[in-house]
């Protein structure tokens, strides 16, 4: 009888540890902080949508099958700009979104076999900077009941905090509502600054990605033929190619930090 008790003892305790590792609750309560990053750059999207005549259904449907933040500010500052052209939304959401195709390739080396094609098509469609900063940073592989919780509260408070501002939009003045974007770019550096602090391939990375972005924006030549979102693209791609070089990751290395986690 004891010898089954402690094995059933045992049992219990692994899927415990497993789901508080990899669950979707431990994904939900990683979401939050990203959730209250997202709700007012929501804010200042609806506020901004709704000054420039955008009816809240087109807001929220721009939110849906966008679903990104940059992406969706650049189309209204496009309409601000007196652009109607569908084909040039578009042409500037695949530019500026183009860093997600880098995302996906990045962690679909670390989805877990078990993740079937609908969930991994599913999962690409909430997945966004933030989420791929928090996920990575989990080691082993990564299994969708976490994936789904972690991207769950983000969606949430993007959508709530987008129909909030499109509601209230004479609360606040655009000029606040667009100083609240500031909170996105905060919410950024604290998420990099500890894997940076831990990692110099990391660090290398991303003086690396700032020397880049420098050297491109402040070469007027340069932004005039490109923009913005094409420097992000190539900034990455440079980036993530040298730390490719100068760091390379064995797979002997790889067998040896998992035979060290079973121990």
């Amino acid at each position: 009888m004891l010898i089954i008790y402690g094995k059933v003892v045992i049992f219990l305790e692994s899927n415990i540890k497993q789901t508080s590792e990899l669950g979707y609750k431990k994904g939900f309560l990683d979401g939050i902080p990203i959730c209250l990053g997202y709700i007012p750059i929501a804010l200042a999207f609806g506020i901004s949508a709704s000054k420039l005549g955008m009816n809240i259904w087109i807001a929220q449907l721009m939110n849906v099958a966008v679903y990104s933040g940059s992406g969706e500010f650049a189309v209204l500052n496009l309409i601000e700009g007196g652009e109607v052209s569908i084909i040039t939304f578009a042409l500037t959401l695949l530019v500026i979104n183009c860093r997600y195709l880098l995302l996906s390739i990045s962690m679909a080396q670390r989805l877990d076999t078990s993740m079937g094609f609908l969930q991994r098509v599913c999962f690409g469609i909430f997945n966004t900077d933030e989420i791929f900063a928090v996920a990575v940073q989990n080691p082993g592989k990564l299994k969708a009941p976490y994936l789904f919780g972690l991207a769950t509260l983000p969606f949430l408070g993007w959508f709530s905090g987008s129909i909030v501002g499109c509601l209230f939009t004479n609360i606040l003045p655009k000029s606040v509502g667009d100083a609240l974007g500031i909170i996105l770019y905060a919410m950024i550096i604290a998420l990099v600054i500890p894997s940076a602090k831990k990692s110099k391939q990391v660090l290398f990375i991303i003086i690396n990605s700032i020397l880049i972005s420098v050297l491109l924006e402040c070469n007027p030549i340069i932004t005039s033929h490109i923009t913005s979102g094409w420097i992000i693209i190539i900034c990455a791609m440079v980036s993530a190619t040298l730390g490719a070089v100068f760091f390379p990751v064995h797979n002997s290395d790889n067998n040896t930090q998992e035979e060290a986690k079973v121990q």
